[in-house]
């Protein structure tokens, strides 16, 4: 895929640079925003321009995700840092993906998701940003639950956000709220060899990516306000994009865990067959044998659980 890169580097990442203050890309995922890019844009330049007393700098950057009005054109006015545009309309998972590797390239120590309409406050950027400076954290999702939602959400918004961060927590068995959010924060750890191979629902990925790489996970409350211009990009198709990626991740992840409990599910239906045909033959009742079956479910699950083997060795050689 090829990415129109339009960058102004304002400063080199040196080796003077990394004893200084931390080098922190904020990147701006936007499919058409006119309306609100500009004011975002503006809004962080003016909030964190004399930031390096804090301990950080603050650059911008917009993944345009293949916008057709002039969301390009307001972010370059606004004084956005630099501009990624997709040729055509990939995702936010892909845009999340062009923005972190975009602020990679950059030398950043941190990377800043926020979304580009103003239903999160730039002011929560520094709250993101604060377990990482401390080392306490490689991610940091900003929490709307354990924060404050100040519209009243949607049902199915509502309750498919419960659903994943419940998912989410399950999964991985850390204290997560909210799995869902538009404002995140990466440190260096998780930018040095993220792995978000979808083109939705990246939030979710990358909280499986962090836990199949051990990395430390931290939460902090935000605000989250109404969206008031632009389309949301959830809708009822959203869940059957989400749910082939997660399991992509995990048997990326983890394939052991994986191939071999499917594997042994297998085992189980065979052992159940070969039950029921001693059964019958036992008690002298008319049955039909699955000898064919329960031999072509045996070795199905005992493949199952070699090329779970396999793949986790593959996986541990990289």
């Amino acid at each position: 895929m090829e990415l129109e890169t339009y960058l102004y580097r304002n400063r080199q990442s040196t080796e003077s640079d990394r004893s200084g203050p931390a080098r922190v890309v904020v990147f701006i995922p936007a499919l058409n925003e006119e309306d609100k890019i500009a004011e975002v844009i503006t809004t962080i330049n003016e909030r964190y321009r004399d930031s390096a007393p804090a301990g950080f700098t603050v650059e911008t950057i917009v993944v345009d995700d293949g916008s057709t009005d002039l969301t390009v054109e307001e972010a370059r006015a606004a004084g956005v840092d630099g501009i990624v545009s997709h040729p055509q309309n990939l995702g936010l998972g892909a845009a999340t993906r062009t923005g972190m590797q975009t602020a990679l390239d950059m030398g950043a120590d941190i990377a800043v998701k926020i979304d580009a309409d103003f239903q999160h406050d730039p002011e929560d950027i520094e709250r993101v940003l604060v377990p990482l400076l401390e080392d306490r954290a490689d991610i940091v999702y900003g929490s709307r639950f354990a924060g404050k939602i100040n519209y009243r959400m949607p049902l199915v918004r509502n309750v498919g956000n419960r659903f994943f961060t419940w998912l989410m927590r399950r999964m991985t068995g850390w204290a997560i709220t909210d799995a869902q959010t538009g404002l995140m924060a990466y440190g260096s750890r998780y930018l040095d060899g993220f792995n978000i191979v979808g083109d939705y629902n990246a939030p979710q990925q990358i909280i499986l990516d962090a836990h199949n790489r051990h990395l430390r996970y931290a939460e902090v409350p935000v605000i989250f306000n109404a969206r008031t211009t632009g389309d949301s990009f959830i809708s009822f198709r959203y869940p059957f994009k989400v749910f082939p990626q997660i399991l992509r991740i995990m048997m990326l992840g983890n394939p052991l865990r994986i191939f071999v409990n499917l594997g042994l599910c297998f085992l189980g239906v065979a052992f159940i067959l070969a039950a029921y045909d001693l059964y019958m033959y036992l008690n002298d009742l008319d049955y039909k044998i699955h000898n064919t079956m329960i031999a072509l479910i045996t070795i199905s699950g005992i493949q199952t659980i070699f090329f779970g083997l396999l793949a986790d060795l593959i996986r541990n050689r990289k």
